[in-house]
């Protein structure tokens, strides 16, 4: 698809965009820079997406991503075919 042809499909998904300020997430900012540099899947100690963490709580939202790091923080992680398949699969 070409950008002309996607404007309308993003304007379709506006109205299920929630926009959350970061004074919101920022209590919860510290508890998941320590999930993240705790959690045994990566072991890396790196808390560089901490915001993410703390939104997706925030939201009691699922994340998409490939990165191992979210794995025991309590929130779902999806990779993309994952994703593809359980949004392709009948029931």
């Amino acid at each position: 698809m070409r950008r002309p042809d996607l404007l309308p499909a993003l304007d379709a998904l506006l109205p299920d965009l929630d926009v959350v300020a970061v004074e919101d997430i920022a209590p919860s900012i510290n508890a998941a820079e320590f999930a993240l540099r705790n959690g045994v899947p990566s072991r890396n100690g790196s808390a560089d997406d901490a915001h993410i963490l703390a939104l997706a709580w925030e939201l009691e939202a699922d994340i998409w991503s490939h990165d191992r790091d979210f794995a025991g923080t309590g929130v779902p992680t999806w990779s993309t075919i994952n994703l593809v398949k359980a949004l392709t699969e009948p029931g």
